[in-house]
């Protein structure tokens, strides 16, 4: 049996998300997928935001991808890097630094 290279598009009928306000849910498949979600939530959110956060991120690089014609919609982007901003510390007006 054939199985679909990941970049190439599958059938999209068949492949709709839950409907809205219906739960997700999603098994921890392996030690790797324990590390990932763990550094993600180091940041201080819970497991569902930390794959809410997750899933906003991945969605926004297909749709940027797609919107600019860098691959056919549909089709699942190789990413190779993510640009980030600088870190920027807040101060408080009564900081004197």
């Amino acid at each position: 049996m054939a199985t679909t290279h990941p970049t190439e598009r599958p059938n999209a009928g068949s492949n709709l998300p839950p409907a809205v306000g219906r739960p997700l849910s999603v098994r921890i498949l392996d030690e790797g997928m324990y590390d990932d979600l763990r550094v993600i939530m180091q940041t201080g959110c819970d497991a569902s935001t930390a794959v809410r956060q997750a899933l906003l991120i991945l969605a926004n690089v297909y749709y940027e991808t797609w919107a600019r014609g860098h691959y056919p919609a549909g089709v699942a982007p190789v990413i190779t890097g993510a640009t980030m901003e600088p870190y920027r510390a807040v101060r408080q007006a009564d900081q004197a630094v």
